[in-house]
């Protein structure tokens, strides 16, 4: 099973992810941030992937995925957002899933994992 860190200030997404992942069976939400700070203390504990939202309450947009970025070394980032604007940092991640639909997270884990 893949170990996935969910970077969200909303806790119920961490929430509906864990309990759609459990049902998919490939993926659990191993651990959840609701802050930048905290999600980049948590990424040392070794996952396999991040789903990281664009807009937290202590960093947000491109500063926010590229102090990710540096930090997650080769674990694959998934901007998890309902922000459409994402061309900005589109270069930064391995791939956007739409936060309106779990499915698309677990379709962008799969093709980042290798699931």
């Amino acid at each position: 099973m893949k170990r996935v860190l969910v970077v969200d200030d909303h806790p119920a997404v961490a929430l509906a992810l864990k309990l759609y992942f459990k049902r998919d069976g490939r993926f659990e939400v191993a651990a959840g941030a609701t802050t930048a700070a905290e999600g980049l203390r948590l990424l040392e504990g070794g996952f396999d992937a991040v789903l990281l939202d664009l807009n937290l309450p202590d960093a947000s947009g491109t500063e926010l995925v590229r102090a990710f970025r540096d930090r997650a070394g080769e674990t694959p980032l998934i901007l998890y957002t309902a922000t459409e604007d994402t061309a900005a940092v589109r270069g930064l991640v391995d791939a956007v899933a739409a936060k309106t639909d779990p499915a698309d997270a677990v379709a962008a884990l799969e093709r980042v994992c290798s699931a």
